[in-house]
């Protein structure tokens, strides 16, 4: 990709989905767009779970997740990311992004990828009820979302900048399990 091509972006969304059998993207390509995007302000991405190689953290793979980047994304200052999980390559894009953006004021990992959440409300979902009960996720995407909000607690709170707002958001309280 030609360095040049995205000087004036000012905010970017990436959406990882996966169609059918085809194969499974590597996390890292995004950075081709950030640092090919040097007035980049906000960057979401959406990356679904079944959409991205998936290579969990173990406990040794601590110094994997660590590094200076080439680049800084100086005026990067509000990234969030959808179906936030616990493989490694997006726990060390996250990082990456942290020890790259000096400017950033508010990072957002939300474990629910989307889920009709309310920006701002890291209380309730705003799923659409069924028959009266409250919103239903399924057991795996509880179950990975549980595990994103460890594994963000354990490798990223630590090395978020005081200034930086953090939010991991995760299922409410009041989400039931019901479809597969």
């Amino acid at each position: 990709m030609l360095p040049d091509k995205f000087l004036h972006l000012i905010s970017l969304e990436v959406i990882f989905h996966r169609f059918g059998d085809s194969s499974m993207y590597d996390i890292f390509s995004v950075l081709s767009f950030l640092d090919a995007s040097p007035a980049l302000e906000s960057f979401i991405l959406h990356a679904e779970r079944d959409a991205i190689i998936r290579d969990c953290v173990a406990d040794d793979d601590v110094s994997y997740l660590s590094g200076e980047s080439a680049y800084k994304h100086n005026r990067l200052r509000w990234v969030k990311i959808t179906g936030f999980h616990s493989a490694k390559s997006l726990i060390k894009l996250v990082i990456h992004i942290l020890e790259s953006a000096p400017s950033l004021e508010a990072l957002t990992l939300d474990t629910t990828f989307g889920y009709g959440r309310k920006p701002g409300d890291t209380r309730r979902c705003t799923i659409p009820r069924v028959w009266g009960k409250s919103c239903w996720i399924s057991e795996r995407d509880l179950e990975d979302a549980k595990e994103a909000v460890e594994a963000a607690g354990r490798y990223v709170a630590g090395r978020v900048p005081s200034a930086v707002e953090f939010n991991v958001l995760e299922p409410c309280r009041q989400c039931n399990t019901g479809n597969p």
